[in-house]
């Protein structure tokens, strides 16, 4: 047994686990990211990327491979036992405001690719998955955390600064903590699901069957030929019938008819159950639980690995910060920040289910469609998620606007400058802070504070401003109010809103904030 040293040691290798391992890597932070699996999942689970995971995403530079691979419209065919067929949209929403974000729609693509994609992001970095690796004990003190792990070569211990609980639903992590899991699974609302290939079946449309029986769902996966099944367990049903290819043929024979459709392989085969539960607490010392590990959610409106990517993006800068020696206070604000989160999104999703199930039962092709449409909106999104009364968002400099600090960023075309023509999200990408500073007067400087790890950027709508709002879109999104400093945090939201001439409040909030070493003393 030999001690392997590092800062934060991450177990689990899911989307939410590789968001924060990459986030680490290009902050240069020693991490190890361990998966008990021997290798990468191939089973779809999620099957649907929200635009706020997505700007996650293009931050960390993930987002065109799951552009390239994935698909945005995908209408919904409806079939019933007669033959009869009807066509009706995405049941996918396009947010709201689609101008202020790149990625105004949900995407379709298997849990799978994006894990490829950021595990892809990561080894540009020189980071990689340790497979084969089990975490199995857990021992902490004032200073660090020990993990035992199990591997193809016996048993070793890996000491880390922090240790990050990214393991899923059924987290080894957060049992070895004692932070349960709270709250409700619906032993009676069961679904089959699995990954199949239906040679001959129509991949432009995502498919479903409406029967006495039940629904039953057919959704590609985009870049290959596997379909995801998805149909609800009638809930007067006892112990069902373990899942199998035959099984799944059965049903598609008896509610589309012998014959319509033909499986011919299942790489994945599963029962879910629905569960509405969250951990009470995120953090247990030394020790963070992101994502399934801390919150498991209804299925409606593809939350879980979107909440999940969220949590990482929060913590990864804050870990940074710390380990670089600012105030170990700031990584409190996770769990202030990131748990009201899960709540919200659990009730929301919970809902949704509740009246989705009700509907199957009652309902097919319209008021079917219309409420599987209605899964998806503008909270599913995450674009809405806000931190209003996080201890990061100081209420003196929320300033009046309609886009206070603790909002999300929103994007905005337009600016022009020296070598720069491009967005907002330009601005923002990178794991800096950003202060916006909406003047025409002179630039305004943080003195003191590393001009690296803030950038700051002049927007004006005269021609000789440094960045010049030429359509007007970017100071009609952020409303300035007169000549206006606005602070942009490393995961895109506003931080803090202070007229020009208040750069001391600014620098005065930066500094506990900002590594040690990233100061200028």
């Amino acid at each position: 047994m030999h001690d392997h040293i590092t800062d934060v040691l991450i177990v689990g290798a899911g989307p939410t686990g590789l968001t924060l391992a990459c986030d680490l890597a290009r902050r240069g932070i020693p991490h190890r990211i361990i998966e008990r699996a021997p290798q990468p999942s191939t089973a779809s689970r999620a099957k649907t990327i929200q635009p706020r995971a997505l700007e996650v995403l293009d931050d960390l530079g993930a987002a065109a491979r799951v552009m390239q691979r994935g698909v945005v419209d995908l209408p919904t065919r409806f079939h019933d036992a007669a033959g009869t067929v009807v066509d009706r949209p995405n049941i996918a929403a396009r947010v709201g405001r689609p101008s202020e974000t790149p990625f105004p729609d949900p995407v379709w693509i298997a849990q799978f690719d994006v894990e490829a994609a950021l595990r892809e992001q990561h080894a540009r970095w020189n980071g990689h998955v340790e497979f084969g690796m089990e975490a199995t004990a857990l021992h902490q003190d004032s200073t660090g955390v020990a993990v035992d792990v199990v591997t193809g070569n016996g048993v070793q211990t890996i000491r880390a600064r922090y240790v990050i609980g990214s393991d899923g639903g059924t987290s080894r992590i957060r049992k070895l903590v004692g932070l349960p899991l709270v709250g409700e699974t619906y032993e009676d609302q069961r679904w089959y699901l699995g990954d199949v290939t239906a040679p001959g079946l129509d991949r432009g449309y995502l498919h479903v069957w409406t029967s006495p029986q039940g629904m039953i769902g057919l959704t590609p996966l985009p870049g290959t030929d596997l379909w995801q099944l998805q149909s609800p367990i009638p809930t007067e049903t006892g112990e069902p019938a373990p899942p199998s290819l035959a099984l799944y043929q059965q049903m598609l024979d008896e509610r589309a008819g012998v014959g319509v459709v033909r499986l011919t392989s299942a790489s994945w085969l599963s029962i879910s159950r629905v569960n509405v539960r969250m951990v009470e607490r995120y953090r247990q010392g030394r020790v963070f639980l992101v994502g399934d590990a801390a919150h498991v959610h209804p299925a409606a409106g593809g939350q879980g690995m979107n909440t999940g990517i969220q949590d990482a993006y929060n913590l990864g800068w804050k870990l940074a910060a710390v380990l670089g020696g600012a105030a170990p206070a700031l990584l409190d604000t996770y769990e202030e920040e990131r748990l009201p989160v899960a709540q919200a999104v659990l009730e929301d999703s919970n809902r949704k289910m509740q009246q989705a199930q009700s509907t199957m039962r009652r309902e097919s092709g319209a008021g079917l469609s219309k409420t599987l449409g209605e899964l998806s909106d503008d909270l599913t999104s995450g674009l809405s998620i806000a931190y209003p009364t996080s201890s990061l968002t100081s209420g003196a400099m929320t300033g009046a606007s309609a886009l206070p600090a603790g909002r999300r960023a929103p994007n905005a075309m337009g600016l022009h400058g020296p070598q720069f023509d491009g967005a907002v999200f330009d601005l923002l990408r990178g794991p800096h802070w950003t202060l916006l500073a909406f003047t025409e007067g002179p630039r305004p400087t943080l003195a003191g504070l590393d001009p690296s790890q803030v950038h700051v950027h002049q927007i004006g709508t005269r021609e000789g401003t440094e960045l010049q709002d030429t359509t007007g879109e970017t100071t009609r999104t952020y409303a300035p109010d007169g000549d206006e400093l606005i602070l942009i945090r490393p995961d895109g939201y506003l931080a803090a809103r202070v007229p020009v001439g208040q750069e001391a409040a600014i620098i005065g909030y930066l500094r506990p904030l900002l590594p040690d070493h990233l100061q200028h003393r």
